[in-house]
């Protein structure tokens, strides 16, 4: 495969994913603000008003009646654990909006066995009051309210297509495809020279490797151009440079999102990772809670203090708890020391409902280089690893689109010509 072959698969690849690549910077962009945005967009369902210094939140207890008293028919498959601090944790003395807990919901079974799902999936209370403050069915559009859903409505897009676990597998496929397209590129940006017309070099000496390193690097600087082509041009192949290293790193994590077992088939001969979370006990018929909710809170505490002693870690402070019925488990997660950020919080611990037996544990970081790393990808593409990584996330995404627009100028302008 000579030079004008990858030169030909690089035009050709980067038209046909123009449409997808651009899809996917756009509301990849808008969604590295997701979460203000949401509560922008839905300030009466999603923020409360904390007046009081003392303010503490409810009990477990308390808050799950609250939440059970307007939905009934449901059961709490998250809870929210995120705003039970550190004791003696306070609140600033003004006035100050705070986002309001967030409680994931699942239907129960009738008499007759049929499933029954609960009108919201997705509610959000007031922790300190215990007030319910609305909800929603998390990425579904509702005619009378078509702003309360635009988030979860890109963040579906982004990811699937709006095509459930297809359109998944499609994106993926898709951002393998361009993430080949990348080291292509990076191969045609490399100084080239011309063969005569009776297969020699003719009469110029082919430069040798350290004189078209050199040339090579002078591309990373930026350059103007002199008209539209050459701006075009510079343009594509220095965004394609600068940027490639993070565009690599938000494909790798696009294929672990949506093409687990291509990536993990490729990343697992590297190092066992931690599976026993995976490995639970799946039974076909929804299991009983048979431990509350306080006492799943209590037990998850428990183990993982016990964790974090033997193996030398802090634990700052809870983040949920989930019942998985099927698998009649508890799921405790924790903010800790281990953990690249709050917002990528994964220090988790599995139990049985029953009897809070430790099933399984989760560690983020220190544990298995190959779920080190891919945490690190997620985090770096969902932009949780603070301000900087948002920057980072909003230029990479309209790098992309510039380099994108630019590609397709320089194969329309090339077409015009040789017509």
């Amino acid at each position: 495969m000579n030079r004008h072959t990858f030169l030909v698969l690089h035009r050709w690849l980067g038209l046909l994913l123009i449409f997808p690549v651009l899809l996917l910077s756009v509301t990849g962009g808008v969604l590295v603000f997701k979460d203000e945005l949401d509560t922008w967009l839905n300030p009466d369902l999603m923020q409360i008003k904390q007046h009081d210094l003392y303010d503490v939140p409810l009990s477990v207890p308390l808050l799950e009646e609250r939440i059970l008293a307007v939905y009934p028919q449901a059961r709490i498959s998250w809870f929210d654990l995120s705003f039970y601090k550190e004791a003696g944790y306070q609140q600033p003395m003004a006035e100050v909006l705070q986002t309001a807990a967030v409680f994931w919901l699942a239907g129960t079974n009738d008499p007759q066995g049929n499933y029954q799902p609960p009108p919201h999936n997705q509610v959000f209370v007031n922790p300190y009051t215990g007030e319910v403050l609305g909800g929603r069915q998390w990425g579904e559009f509702s005619f009378e309210q078509p702003l309360q859903n635009l988030m979860p409505l890109l963040y579906k897009l982004h990811y699937s297509l709006l095509a459930g676990q297809n359109g998944r597998k499609i994106l993926g496929w898709l951002t393998l495809a361009w993430l080949l397209l990348t080291p292509i590129g990076v191969y045609l940006s490399w100084p080239h020279h011309a063969k005569s017309s009776s297969g020699g070099t003719g009469s110029v000496k082919r430069p040798a490797f350290r004189h078209d390193l050199v040339h090579w690097l002078s591309f990373w600087r930026y350059r103007k151009g002199k008209n539209p082509f050459q701006k075009d041009f510079f343009n594509h192949r220095w965004l394609g440079l600068v940027f490639a290293p993070v565009m690599v790193v938000f494909l790798l994590s696009g294929i672990s999102f949506n093409l687990k077992p291509l990536y993990y088939s490729v990343f697992d001969p590297l190092a066992l990772r931690q599976q026993a979370h995976e490995q639970i006990p799946t039974s076909s018929r929804g299991q009983a809670q048979p431990m509350s909710l306080e006492q799943a809170v209590a037990t998850g505490q428990r183990l993982t203090e016990k964790w974090a002693q033997e193996a030398g870690f802090d634990v700052f402070y809870p983040i949920g708890l989930s019942h998985s019925a099927y698998k009649g488990s508890y799921l405790y997660r924790s903010y800790s020391s281990l953990d690249y950020s709050v917002n990528s919080a994964k220090t988790s611990v599995w139990f049985y409902a029953k009897n809070g037996e430790l099933l399984a544990r989760f560690q983020s970081t220190g544990k298995n280089a190959v779920d080190s790393f891919t945490l690190g990808l997620a985090a770096l593409h969902k932009a949780e690893l603070g301000w900087w990584s948002k920057i980072l996330g909003l230029l990479t995404f309209t790098a992309v689109i510039w380099l994108g627009l630019t590609g397709v100028r320089l194969w329309w302008f090339k077409k015009r010509r040789y017509r």
